[in-house]
């Protein structure tokens, strides 16, 4: 069987619900979210312009950022823009170190290539002048996004670089969300069209144990998965779906720190275009578990990960996406 997966994000599926055989009420549920001082923690530096938190948390509920097709349909669109919001995490975060530290958003400098200024169309927001760091460079709700056509600020230039929803190639009618192959290839181009590719490297891990990803992180990498939503209760399709997140903080001894494009359990009071501000983060921290359900899949996951509302799912970190720079 091919590796390849699908992306999406939003998990509204009648048919998901009708398979399952028992259900939790919300009151039962436990959420492992909020901030820790326990010790053992590390989160990605924080850099004044701009990523005053560490990593940002840019949400995929924007815009019409939804596939539209086939099933789809019938739930109003599934907002799936999951991989190029956690993308953009990343690649702003990267930006944002290298930038002047005495620099702002909006003060019209954009010296390091890897975000670059897009020409949002709105006002400048917080301006005054047009800048890379600008709220309305991640997303400007001027630049509808019409598969790819048009004008796109950041989020949007990525998912044209990974090719999410297929929005390349219109006429073909194929699955929703972003191929990993895709990720990895569109995040390559997009560094090597910034100049950058003697700078950074670009791996596509299947299957990526949790001592790397700690490794990693705690070595500066930017780091992505694809979490395969898992139902313990379904009688069918146990398994369906996968979503991206970035990873903001990791404790080796078991637990993660995520910046999540569709959840926001720690923070959950702004908007989604509140958190083009990279100010405004969620970072939601969730326990793992290293007796995975799939061993062939991933040896660890997260038990109670994704509140479904009735019922928290799980989630399988099938594969990663890893972004670091070369000395």
């Amino acid at each position: 069987m091919s590796r390849k997966f699908y992306s999406y994000s939003l998990i509204v599926i009648v048919l998901f619900v009708l398979l399952s055989a028992s259900f939790l009420t919300s009151s039962s549920l436990v959420k492992k979210t909020g901030t820790s001082d326990d010790d053992g923690w590390y989160y990605l530096p924080a850099y004044p312009n701009y990523s005053p938190q560490g990593l940002p948390d840019f949400d995929q509920k924007q815009d019409n950022w939804k596939a539209h097709k086939g099933i789809y349909r019938l739930i109003g669109g599934l907002w799936n823009f999951c991989a190029p919001s956690s993308l953009a995490d990343i690649f702003w975060w990267f930006d944002s170190k290298h930038e002047d530290p005495n620099g702002f958003p909006g003060d019209g400098v954009d010296s390091y290539p890897l975000v670059r200024d897009l020409n949002a169309p709105g006002t400048p927001t917080p301006g005054p002048s047009t800048d890379d760091h600008n709220f309305n460079n991640v997303n400007d709700m001027e630049t509808r996004w019409r598969l790819g056509r048009g004008g796109k600020e950041l989020i949007e230039s990525l998912a044209w670089y990974t090719n999410t929803n297929f929005c390349q190639y219109p006429l073909l009618r194929l699955s929703a969300g972003t191929w990993a192959k895709h990720l990895e290839q569109g995040a390559n181009q997009w560094i090597q069209d910034a100049g950058l590719q003697d700078h950074y490297r670009v791996e596509a891990i299947w299957k990526p144990d949790f001592s790397l990803i700690a490794d990693r992180l705690q070595n500066n990498c930017g780091v992505m998965l694809n979490l395969l939503l898992y139902n313990s209760d379904a009688i069918l399709f146990d398994t369906f779906l996968g979503h991206y997140v970035a990873v903001a903080g990791i404790n080796p001894n078991g637990s993660l720190a995520l910046s999540d494009p569709f959840q926001n359990e720690a923070n959950p009071t702004p908007t989604a275009l509140d958190h083009n501000d990279a100010n405004v983060v969620s970072y939601d921290i969730y326990a793992v578990n290293f007796s995975s359900p799939f061993p062939d899949k991933s040896s660890w996951w997260i038990p109670e990960y994704f509140d479904f509302g009735i019922k928290r799912l799980g989630g399988i970190p099938q594969f990663a996406l890893i972004v670091s720079e070369i000395d």
